[in-house]
This record gives structure tokens, C-alpha cells and sequence, in this order.
């Protein structure tokens, strides 16, 4: 009889555990769904330019749920932007001071910051700036600290940001930032060839297993310039940098301005050879992968490309020839356009050619320098691929004739594994992601907004 009553007792309290943990899986199904319908609501507000409505969406879901890390990220992302488009500058300094950045990664503290130093930097909202300034590590009052050799590390700032300026008065900070990664950290000069390159910048390390190459960083601007300058400093290309940052005027970029440098990408190519150069037409980068000593790395550039009226070549092709320091003798297709264009334009500063030529098989396609700087990264040539001098000078000294060049066009990158990252260019890409369902909806939702940038791997779901 007692056996009887303690197994009744005992069905009893189990099925009263069960309803409870029913009860609680149907509590955070409902709670799920209503934070995304709030998310996809203030994404709507946001597009239909209700910026204050959205943030006070975004806001009041942060405060009545209960919500995972990444919803916790997608909605800190509206709210900063809104707030940043509403022009609120107050309620923005407030809420710097309450987000959790524990709670956030690194890419959507990044863009959160950089989305709240540009409104304080455009309504002159001093406490703010200097709080963020703190935030990063940065102490204005102080001279850069630098770890390791300063000989060294000296060098290899001046090897990234050029050396018509002192070190220490052309980046920020270069020490160990904590949770803050900045342009040039733990750089170091990886020589291949006899010729040397900047690890972090223009070389990465390479696992063959694994497509995706760099990371994101923070470069804080010193002074008032143009993101085509920045471009020129960080070695990448205007678009590509553009993208990743769209809540900066490329034309107005000012002092303590931060900067997203986007070097985490994709390989446009899973099945790479070594010694073989890719290039991807769409994202207007070059990629060449190597060995040094067994182990892999790959080297890579940003290049100006064709318009649509003459585009650059699609297809496999080798290195024919190499030319330093080339001739230019402009065709009759580019006459026909300016015809008081000279017969030829010699060696020196004002030739197109720029100070090395490499030409793509038996066409009249060239992988060429520029005396015009601007046009990397962007549709600017007649179909022929144009680099920085100074990179198309270190590829130039490191492939042979016969070196294997394999062009194609991809609008989005992806990869898949225990992660799921994506990378388009522009917005046309991103709704050919959307047709071939390439992510979910909520991201798509996300994605196709200025919120997040483009032109570089994101995490996505």
C-alpha cells in the first residue's frame, strides 16, 4: 500500500515538472518571437526615417526581456544608429555609459562607438568624445607607448603609414588595447622573396582549412582628412572602406573619428593553388597565396578594376610579360576618347601605367601601377587591373612570367562550418543572398541596412 502511494506521489510531481518545464519553453518561445517581431518593427522604423520611434522601441525590448547576447548585440546596433540619426546627442552619452560591453563583441562594440564618436564629433559634444577616448585606452595627454623594440616597431609604422610624418604623430595608440584592437597592433615585417611585407595588412596567416583570413580593427583618426587618404595609410581600397564604415562622410573625416579597418575577409576561392594569383573582380581585391618555410600565408592588395563600359577580364590567364618602369602608348580605343592625348607618355610621375607593368596572357589586359592614386578600389579603368605603386612594385619583385592569374567575378562570399560568416559588397549582392537564402531573414532584415557594413566576413545566423 505504501509502495502504491509513494509511486502516485512521485507521477504526480513528475508530471507537475513537466508542465512546469513546458510552461517555460512555451514562456521563451513566445518571449523569442516577440523580441524578433520588435526587432523587424524597429528596422521598419528605421528605414520609413522614424528614427525616435525606433530607438524607443529598441530601448523598451532591452528593458521588458530577457534577450541572448546576439538579439542583446542586433538591438544595441538600432538603437546607437537611431540615436546617431535622431542627432540625440545626450540620450547617445547616457547610454554609452549603460551599454553591457560585456555582452557585446568585439565588431558590434566597434561600430557602436565609432556610431557615438561621430554624432559627438558633429554636435561638438566634448564629454563624450572624452569618454569614449578613455573607453578605447586612448589618453590624449600622453605619447604613444609602444611594446617590444621601439627600432623595430618604429619601423613597421612607418612602413604602413608612410613616412612623411613621425610615428607618434600618425596613429593613436599601438599598445595592448584590452578588448580594443587597433591598426598596427602586434604587426611585424614577414619577409618573402627579399621582399617585405606587413603581417596584419598586405600578408596574413593562411589555414588551408579554414577560408577566412584577418581581423577587424579600429583605426582613430589623428586629423581632419579624406577617407580616400585613410585608404592610402591603411593600403586598402575606397569602396571597400567606404562600405565598412557608412556612417562616416568619406569627404569629412575628423580628428578622433574611429575607423573600422576591414581585414577580416573571405578567400573568393576554396580550392586555392599556391603561387597562384586570384582575383575578385566584385570586391576589387587581389589575393596571392604562399608558403614561407611550410607554413601558409597569403599576400593581398586592393585594385581598381574596368567600368561597366569596359570592364576587366574574366577567365585564367599567365603573366606574359613585365615591364618596370613602362612606356604608356595609349591605344586607339582610349585616343578615339581624347584624342590630344600624346603618342606616348614616358617613364615618371604623370604616366597611367604608374612604375610597373604585368600583362594577363597574349591580351592587352595589364596588372599596372597608377599616377592616380584615388581610383583604387573603384570602376575607374579601361578593363586594365590598377594597384598602388607600391604593391604592384612588391608583387612585381615576388611573380615570374608564367605565374597563373585567375580572375573572377563573385559577388558574396560565404562560409559555412561550426560558424556561418558572409561577406558582400553591396546591395545588390545582398538580395542575391536574400533569393538564394543564403541567411536568415532576420539578418537579411539587418544586413540590407546601413547599420552594419559591408565588404568584409560577419558573423551571421
Amino acid at each position: 500500500m505504501i509502495k502504491k502511494i509513494l509511486l502516485v506521489i512521485f507521477l504526480l510531481t513528475s508530471l507537475s515538472y513537466a508542465e512546469e518545464d513546458l510552461f517555460k519553453v512555451a514562456k521563451q518561445k513566445v518571449q523569442i518571437k516577440s523580441v524578433e517581431n520588435s526587432i523587424n518593427k524597429a528596422l521598419k522604423f528605421y528605414n520609413d526615417g522614424l528614427f525616435s520611434n525606433a530607438a524607443n522601441l529598441a530601448q523598451d525590448t532591452l528593458l521588458n526581456n530577457e534577450v541572448s547576447d546576439r538579439d542583446y548585440a542586433v538591438l544595441n546596433l538600432i538603437l546607437a544608429a537611431s540615436l546617431y540619426k535622431a542627432r540625440e546627442e545626450d540620450i547617445m552619452y547616457k547610454y554609452i555609459q549603460q551599454v553591457q560591453d560585456d555582452r557585446l563583441d568585439d565588431y558590434t562594440l566597434y561600430r557602436i562607438y565609432q556610431i557615438a564618436m561621430s554624432l559627438f564629433i558633429e554636435r561638438k559634444h566634448k564629454e563624450g568624445q572624452e569618454y569614449i577616448l578613455n573607453k578605447l585606452g586612448i589618453n590624449q595627454q600622453n605619447d604613444v607607448k609602444i611594446d617590444g623594440s621601439e627600432d623595430d616597431t618604429a619601423k613597421i609604422i612607418e612602413a604602413i603609414l608612410g613616412n612623411k610624418e613621425k610615428p607618434k604623430d600618425k596613429i593613436k595608440k599601438l599598445t595592448k588595447g584590452g578588448r580594443f584592437r587597433f591598426f598596427g597592433e602586434d604587426s611585424k615585417i614577414i619577409t618573402y622573396n627579399n621582399v617585405d611585407f606587413i603581417l596584419g595588412q598586405n600578408i596574413f596567416e593562411l589555414d588551408p582549412n579554414i577560408p577566412i583570413i584577418g581581423k577587424l580593427s579600429i583605426y582613430v583618426s589623428e586629423k581632419d582628412q579624406t577617407l580616400l587618404e585613410v585608404a592610402k595609410k591603411l593600403d586598402l581600397g575606397y569602396y571597400e572602406l567606404k562600405n565598412a564604415n557608412p556612417f562616416l562622410d568619406p569627404f569629412d573625416i575628423r580628428k578622433n573619428h574611429i575607423i573600422i579597418v576591414p581585414f577580416r575577409r573571405i578567400l573568393p576561392v576554396r580550392d586555392f593553388k599556391y603561387g597562384t594569383i586570384y582575383i575578385n573582380i566584385n570586391e576589387k581585391r587581389l589575393y596571392y597565396p604562399i608558403k614561407i618555410n611550410n607554413k601558409s600565408y597569403v599576400i593581398t592588395f586592393p585594385v581598381g578594376i574596368g567600368t561597366d563600359e569596359a570592364q576587366s577580364p574574366v577567365g585564367e590567364f599567365k603573366i606574359s610579360q613585365k615591364r618596370k618602369d613602362p612606356a604608356w602608348y595609349p591605344p586607339p580605343s582610349i585616343r578615339k576618347e581624347q584624342p590630344d592625348l600624346p603618342e606616348v607618355f614616358p617613364p615618371g610621375p604623370d604616366n597611367p601605367l604608374g612604375t610597373r607593368a604585368m600583362r594577363l596572357g597574349n591580351t592587352n589586359f595589364l596588372m599596372h601601377g597608377t599616377n592616380k592614386e584615388y581610383g583604387i578600389g573603384m570602376r575607374v579603368s579601361h578593363g586594365c587591373i590598377r594597384m598602388y605603386n607600391e604593391d604592384v612594385e612588391r608583387l612585381f619583385e615576388v611573380v615570374d612570367i608564367g605565374t597563373p592569374v585567375v580572375s573572377k567575378d563573385i559577388p558574396y562570399k560565404v562560409y559555412f562550418n561550426s560558424e556561418k560568416f558572409v561577406e558582400a559588397f553591396d546591395d545588390e549582392a545582398v538580395s542575391m543572398m536574400e533569393k538564394a537564402k543564403i541567411a536568415s531573414k532576420s539578418f537579411l532584415n539587418l544586413y540590407k541596412t546601413d547599420i552594419v557594413g559591408k565588404s568584409f566576413a560577419i558573423k551571421t545566423w
